[in-house]
């Protein structure tokens, strides 16, 4: 697994710094800031310790779009989960259950982690792939960055130091965005309210995001969809009489 780690409007040096520093414990190396708030000083530095060479090669970009040029996978980082099922934006998994869906995958992973004031926004954490929480008390849910970031990173290493060899190609990007966008034309074509389309395309999209599919599984299952929408339309025209 390839992981680039997403800092989202960080505030403070020293978690930067402290982040950098866990990023060299568990063996990740690509950082990027986006809209910083902060600095790289001599806080930053003193708290990286002897990973200065990952903040020296942190790259910072004006927004969120262009630290996701050329990932494969986008995972947002919360302290809310969902309270109800039918908030699936707000689903999420825990950091052992995403490090077990990435461990073997070759791609760019994207990490995403919110401004230590705000966290990630509703409409980031929409548009992710998935959305990570770290189980913790009800009385108080929301971890200091680096503490998360520290959780987080320990189960992605772990779960490559375990993770049995594979030789499945993994599905692309592209091959995962044609099923879902054969899922649309068929909820489409099925007529349902459209709220209830939005909601069905959001909880396929999350399903998808959640497990490895190979590039031979993704191209039978958008085949199947693609046929599905083409006979549920063909089946509505009507058939004219010749006389």
């Amino acid at each position: 697994m390839y992981i680039r780690v997403v800092l989202v409007e960080p505030e403070y040096e020293g978690n930067i710094g402290s982040i950098a520093r866990l990023m060299k414990n568990f063996e990740l190396n690509d950082v990027w800031l986006v809209r910083p708030k902060t600095k790289l000083g001599e806080t930053a530095r003193a708290y990286a310790m002897h990973a200065q060479e990952i903040l020296a090669s942190a790259r910072i970009v004006d927004d969120l779009p262009q630290a996701l040029k050329g990932v494969s996978y986008v995972v947002g980082t919360t302290a809310v989960s969902a309270k109800r099922p039918s908030n699936l934006k707000r689903t999420s998994i825990t950091p052992f259950e995403f490090a077990r869906i990435v461990a073997s995958t070759s791609r760019i992973v994207a990490l995403l982690f919110g401004s230590e004031s705000a966290g990630l926004s509703n409409k980031i954490l929409g548009s992710c792939d998935l959305t990570v929480t770290i189980p913790a008390s009800s009385n108080y849910r929301t971890l200091n960055v680096a503490n998360a970031a520290a959780i987080v990173f320990y189960e992605l290493f772990k779960a490559r130091r375990n993770m049995e060899t594979t030789f499945i190609e993994e599905a692309s990007k592209q091959d995962k965005d044609r099923i879902k966008r054969f899922f649309k034309k068929l909820s489409e074509e099925t007529r349902i309210p459209f709220y209830k389309q939005v909601l069905a395309e959001k909880a396929f999209r999350n399903i998808v995001a959640r497990t490895l599919i190979s590039r031979r599984e993704a191209s039978l299952m958008s085949g199947v969809l693609r046929k599905a929408a083409d006979e549920i339309r063909r089946s509505r025209k009507p058939v004219r009489n010749i006389t």
